[in-house]
């Protein structure tokens, strides 16, 4: 039996965001999912909870991924509703942590403002792309893509965490590469996307410049916020 192209879309994106759920285990795995056999330092109760919460929202969108793959639309819909616990549980953990490293920061000319303040630009795009995937829940095509970018926006971390990697070899290096991994892996994935729109449906979607624009523009804003210095006098 053929398959329409909106199934093979279905297909693709339920893929996608299991490769997105796999990045973020095989990215954390050393420093949260199997730290006690690689560090021996324990995690603080905000990073736990923090961890929780977005392994949590990579797993339900592998879920919802799957619902829209095998085509249960209604139980698409009722677990819809849990991704808004979780998605509360995402940001507010996120600002808790992050808040806290980047009070611990004592110049404004620390390098690591630059990391705090995408941080925080992004997970704006996050909560944004969200919220635009909901209202344009009925347009399957735009939905797929704003909830996939909106994933995407926030793996930014777990990228970066595959530099400290000892098999990568990188070492003390891997501190100064984190932010390259970071956004060269989300670069990555935005370009992947749209060579699909392009191969499928011969040209990028609207959604898919928007999902660009909302991992390219937060990472310019925090970077230009960090820079200069307000980032810094406005927590301190």
């Amino acid at each position: 039996m053929s398959t329409t192209p909106a199934q093979r879309e279905n297909q693709l994106f339920f893929w996608a965001h299991s490769l997105l759920l796999c990045i973020v285990l095989v990215g954390f795995g050393r420093s949260f999912f199997l730290r006690p056999l690689f560090l021996a330092s324990p995690l603080t109760l905000p990073l736990l909870l923090h961890g929780a919460a977005l392994t949590l929202w990579f797993a339900l969108t592998v879920q919802q991924a799957w619902s829209a793959r095998t085509g249960r639309k209604s139980r698409h819909a009722r677990a819809a509703w849990l991704a808004l616990p979780v998605l509360i549980g995402v940001v507010v953990s996120a600002l808790w942590v992050n808040t806290a490293l980047a009070l611990q920061i004592t110049s404004a000319q620390d390098p690591e403002n630059m990391f705090f303040w995408a941080n925080y630009m992004s997970l704006m795009s996050f909560v944004v792309l969200v919220a635009l995937a909901v209202v344009k829940r009925r347009q399957l095509t735009v939905h797929r893509r704003l909830m996939l970018f909106a994933s995407i926006a926030i793996i930014g971390p777990a990228f970066a965490r595959f530099a400290f990697w000892p098999a990568f070899g990188l070492g003390k290096l891997g501190l100064v590469l984190a932010p390259a991994f970071a956004v060269g892996g989300m670069l990555l994935l935005v370009l992947i996307a749209i060579g699909y729109d392009i191969l499928a449906l011969r040209k990028p979607q609207a959604a898919t410049w928007g999902g660009l624009a909302g991992i390219v523009l937060p990472l310019l804003a925090g970077t230009a916020v960090a820079l200069s210095g307000a980032g810094f006098a406005l927590l301190h």
